[in-house]
C-alpha cells in the first residue's frame, strides 16, 4: 500500500522499531501502520541505513565463546513482527494476517456493545491486550476515559471522534486521561487493530454495569 496516512508514530517509536527495542504490542501496531504509509516506510529505511552505518563504524569487541550462537537463538525466538507490504487477500497488514492465521483466540467476533465487536489475539506478552475492534456503520461506542496507553491502527473503513476523522492506516495513541467517543462512518463498518495497556472507563454514570465486559486480558 502506498497511501500516506494523516496520523503516524513519532520518530522515537520508529527508531526503536528499527533498532528492535520496541515492545511486542506497539511493534505489531507500527508494523500494521507501515503497510499503509509510504512516508513512514521511507523514514524507517533512512533509520535502518543510519543504524547500519553506525554499526559498520563501531570498534569491534572481543566476545565470549558461544556468544554468536546465543544471539542467533534469540533472533529465532524474537517476537517482533516483520514488515511486509505485499498485498494480502483481505488487504490486512502482514502482522495482522499472521495473527489471524496462527493464534486468534476467538475465531468469531464477541459483542461488547450494540455497535462494537472484539476479537482478541494471543501475542506472547503480558503488557497489552491486542485485539481487533469492529464498529458497525454509523455505530457509536460509549464515551470513555483511558486509564492506560492505547495504540490504534485503522485497518478498514474510518471512524471519527470529537477531534478528527481517522482513515485506513492512521496510527493513534491515546494517553491516560484522554476522553472521547468514536463513531463509525455511515458508509460501512470500521475495523481497527488496538493494543490496550489498561481497561477503559465509561463516563456514563451507569458505566460500572459494563465493567465485567471491559476487562482486558494481555496474553
Amino acid at each position: 500500500m502506498n497511501n500516506t496516512s494523516q496520523f503516524h508514530p513519532d520518530d522515537t517509536m520508529l527508531l526503536e522499531f528499527s533498532a528492535g527495542t520496541l515492545a511486542t504490542a506497539p511493534s505489531i501496531c507500527v508494523s500494521a501502520h507501515l503497510h499503509f504509509c509510504s512516508k513512514c516506510r521511507a523514514q524507517l529505511l533512512r533509520l535502518d541505513q543510519v543504524g547500519s552505518q553506525l554499526m559498520s563504524e563501531a570498534e569491534p569487541l572481543e566476545l565470549e565463546e558461544g556468544t554468536f550462537d546465543k544471539v542467533m537463538a534469540n533472533l529465532d525466538s524474537s517476537q517482533q513482527i516483520p514488515v511486509k507490504v505485499d498485498s494480502q487477500q483481505n488487504n490486512y497488514p502482514f502482522s495482522v494476517t499472521k495473527l489471524l492465521k496462527n493464534n486468534l483466540v476467538s475465531q468469531t467476533w464477541k459483542r461488547l456493545s450494540s455497535s462494537v465487536d472484539v476479537a482478541r489475539f494471543e501475542t506472547g506478552q503480558e503488557d497489552f491486550e491486542v485485539a481487533l475492534h469492529k464498529i458497525c456503520a454509523g455505530g457509536k461506542t460509549p464515551k470513555h476515559d483511558h486509564h492506560g496507553l492505547e495504540y490504534t491502527v485503522v485497518l478498514k473503513g474510518s471512524f471519527s471522534d470529537e477531534n478528527a476523522v481517522y482513515r485506513e492506516g492512521d496510527f493513534l495513541i491515546r494517553q491516560p486521561g484522554d476522553v472521547h467517543q468514536p463513531m463509525g462512518a455511515q458508509n460501512g463498518e470500521c475495523i481497527c487493530l488496538s493494543a490496550l495497556s489498561a481497561p477503559i472507563k465509561l463516563t456514563n454514570p451507569l458505566g460500572f454495569l459494563m465493567k465485567p465486559w471491559l476487562r482486558i486480558n494481555p496474553m
